[in-house]
């Protein structure tokens, strides 16, 4: 995302230009629907939610100082209205991240086992505290480096390794029983691709 160009419908944006803020919304609809999606798990609350999302960024547009990119501060909004979210919710819904798979010639048994270990993961990081949850879907489903996390969501690198640190290792403790010995590795198990 052209930042450089955030920043020119930014300031056209703090002086008054609604059609700037709809191109903002429009740069950036996509990639705040699916990291909303992915912390929900489900798509029927997270119409609702990343449109909170673009709401709040519309009504705190004339704070925004340009102190981070507007991709990092849409960022921190949309982690913060998802939490406030999960909080407010009675039950945690079942991730579904959304993910398709890879399409590969193998057998439907292959197909069942690989979609159920899919599934236990969902369930594994879906049961995480909030916190780790946060840094496990960021990091393995959003691509986001620690130092990107750290000003996302505010907090020191260090907090964020500890944090994705611990996530891992609950992680590995829950899943531990259904994965045969050696079948474990973060990158396999966390992307999907069991």
């Amino acid at each position: 995302m052209n930042s450089d160009k955030d920043i020119e419908l930014v300031n056209l944006c703090q002086s008054g230009d609604i059609t700037a803020f709809d191109s903002l919304v429009r740069r950036h609809q996509d990639r705040i629907y699916r990291l909303v999606y992915k912390m929900l798990g489900g798509a029927y609350e997270s119409d609702d939610v990343a449109q909170d999302v673009f709401l709040k960024a519309y009504k705190s547009i004339k704070d925004f100082r340009c102190q981070s990119s507007f991709s990092t501060w849409l960022t921190q909004i949309t982690v913060n209205q998802c939490i406030n979210h999960l909080k407010n919710r009675d039950r945690f819904k079942f991730l579904s991240f959304g993910l398709s798979s890879k399409r590969r010639s193998v057998e439907p048994q292959m197909m069942v086992e690989r979609n159920e270990k899919r599934e236990r993961v969902y369930q594994a990081v879906n049961s995480l505290p909030i916190k780790q949850k946060t840094v496990i879907i960021l990091h393995y489903f959003e691509n986001y480096n620690c130092e990107e996390m750290a000003k996302v969501l505010k907090c020191s690198v260090g907090t964020v390794k500890s944090r994705l640190y611990y996530a891992r290792m609950e992680l590995k403790e829950k899943l531990k029983s259904f994965l045969e010995d050696g079948e474990w590795t973060e990158n396999n198990i966390i992307a999907g691709d069991v």
